[in-house]
């Protein structure tokens, strides 16, 4: 079973009529597949990552049209628990748990393109709610593997089954903040472009993936990811090769200020990402790095004066998230999440929160339809997540798409207004969560192969 997540971050920014595209590329639920399973049924499961309504599944809630709950053996048992972030704070909403006794693959080392995990039919799974929480039913015995898995961070521990109820610490059952297969932990591979102020990397520290410092910063050296240096004038975009070591990549707004070329984007480079992405990448560029998200996908969105999109001075602004499942998981955070105090915004108004330090504004994101192989048509448009009015725009009454992300071919890519980690704080604030939840929530898995990408325009 296997599962793909990649991403690509750019970034920042110096100290019209909007349509919703739906990212039908990220499939959620239960669908019928086959596998080749010892059972008496041939019959399986394909399970996707993602959850539309952030619910907690399971497969004898009946899984695919082959597969039926007499498939599954009575449970004597049940496992209870919660799934963290690596840091051990933040819950994961939308995991996948289950147990089986069979091998696991692991994430491959590198780009590639998303396939569902297959279940056989005789195999509980659930999907974590809003909160982290799950509550599996299980089959008492020893010698099986205790499966967690979102996107492209994979744990697998080994796990004599009690019968009744077993709780399960969090270290068996947080993602992982690291790669050592040996130990049964997988994690993307990440590239991050160093830039300043639009410091992804203490966000991503912050998640788990570094250590963290008194103020909230990086630890260097402690990273579980590559820092690309920001002086390489954009080179690490010009190496195709290299940049396939990777499954998410960001950009971050500050990355490209001090480019003599910026923000040109040369033709050869454009096409870069757009192959990476194709490939399975996941792209991210945020606010003054717009050219990184218009230049290789032009017809996807449009941008506010797109003939100087990068806006000074920046705003802030009463923005709405309007995505259910992230609501929902902003929602059910305890209260020392939603609010880390040092004058930071709180999620207390949901699902109204305060986005800081926004430098670009888009002016609308369009359908983007492609066919898939049986001729239906699929939009991988851009989804907004998060949308709010840009006080720096020529109309600063319009409800703008803030936070998006759109399918292209086996890949995705991911863009903000804002940017994150300007200033340097303890804990995530309300934008820097949001992110977060993006990143793990456009590493779902492809239920069907997924419709070639659209011609450029």
């Amino acid at each position: 079973m296997t599962l793909t997540t990649s991403l690509v971050l750019l970034g920042c920014g110096n100290t019209g009529a909007t349509s919703s595209g739906t990212d039908t590329g990220i499939s959620s639920g239960i669908s019928a597949g086959t596998s080749e399973s010892s059972s008496s049924s041939d019959d399986g499961v394909l399970f996707d990552m993602g959850a539309d309504d952030g619910a907690t599944a399971s497969a004898d809630d009946g899984g695919g049209d082959d597969c039926v709950p007499e498939n599954l053996p009575n449970p004597n048992a049940t496992l209870q628990g919660t799934v963290f972030a690596p840091n051990m704070q933040l819950p994961i909403s939308g995991a996948l748990v289950y147990l089986t006794d069979d091998p696991v693959e692991p994430v491959p080392d590198g780009v590639y393109c998303a396939a569902c995990v297959e279940l056989a039919c005789d195999e509980h799974f659930v999907l974590t709610g809003p909160d982290g929480s799950f509550s599996l039913p299980a089959v008492a015995g020893t010698g099986q593997q205790l499966v967690v898995q979102k996107g492209q961070f994979l744990r697998v521990v080994d796990l004599d089954v009690e019968p009744g109820t077993n709780v399960v610490p969090p270290t068996q059952s947080n993602l992982p903040g690291s790669w050592n297969p040996a130990a049964g932990m997988w994690i993307p591979r990440i590239a991050v472009y160093d830039a300043d102020p639009d410091r992804v990397y203490n966000v991503l520290a912050k998640f788990g993936l570094g250590q963290v410092s008194a103020n909230g910063e990086l630890v260097q050296g402690t990273e579980q990811f590559t820092l690309i240096d920001g002086a390489d004038q954009g080179a690490a975009m010009d190496d195709l090769a290299a940049m396939s070591q990777y499954h998410i990549m960001f950009v971050p707004c500050a990355t490209t200020k001090y480019w003599a070329s910026a923000p040109t984007v040369p033709a050869s480079r454009a096409q870069n990402i757009r192959d990476y992405v194709e490939a399975g990448g996941k792209w991210y560029a945020t606010d003054h790095s717009n050219e990184y998200i218009k230049e290789p996908f032009p017809n996807y969105q449009d941008f506010h004066n797109p003939g100087m999109p990068d806006l000074q001075p920046s705003y802030q602004s009463i923005s709405i998230v309007v995505d259910t499942d992230l609501l929902a998981w902003l929602q059910a955070l305890p209260p020392a999440l939603k609010d880390i105090g040092g004058g930071n915004p709180t999620l207390n108004m949901l699902p109204a929160i305060t986005t800081q330090l926004n430098y670009s504004g888009i002016e609308a994101i369009h359908d983007v339809i492609v066919q898939d192989d049986m001729g239906q048509d699929v939009n991988v448009g851009h989804h907004s997540w998060v949308e709010g009015p840009c006080s720096s725009c020529s109309n600063p009454n319009q409800q703008r798409p803030m936070a998006i992300s759109g399918q292209y071919g086996c890949g995705r890519m991911m863009y903000s207004t804002f940017e994150t980690s300007s200033v340097a704080h303890q804990g995530l604030n309300p934008q820097e969560l949001v992110l977060l939840y993006m990143i793990l929530e456009i590493g779902v898995c492809f239920e069907e192969p997924p419709p070639p990408p659209p011609p450029i325009e």
